[in-house]
């Protein structure tokens, strides 16, 4: 995560904290993602970069911008409230497992 300093040379360990098959990490170093977020979120002035995301399985980025999240929740010191829920590890590790859930049982 380059807004703390992280280098490339991070990520494996970072990356080991949400493993999985349903898991997939990127890096990138320049800052756009978080900017594009920005607006996918509807955060503007607030860059997107402590904000935990779930998707449906099949979404693609195909636009300019990220797709839009099922869910997210959010670390961001001032970000207004209502924006986006204050992460809640449970609350997020239940939607996700209602996810996963959801993808045991189709066919």
């Amino acid at each position: 995560m380059p807004t703390l300093g992280a280098e490339e040379k991070h990520v494996p360990e970072a990356a080991a904290l949400v493993t999985g098959g349903n898991a997939t990490h990127y890096w990138e170093d320049t800052g756009i993602i978080g900017k594009l977020y920005e607006s996918t979120l509807e955060i503007d002035g607030h860059y997107a970069w402590d904000v935990w995301m779930v998707y449906k399985p099949g979404v693609l980025w195909e636009e300019e911008y990220p797709p839009k999240p099922a869910f997210a929740m959010h670390q961001l010191s001032r970000l207004p409230l209502g924006k986006m829920p204050r992460l809640d590890s449970e609350a997020f590790a239940e939607v996700v497992n209602d996810y996963l859930s959801e993808l045991e049982r189709e066919p």
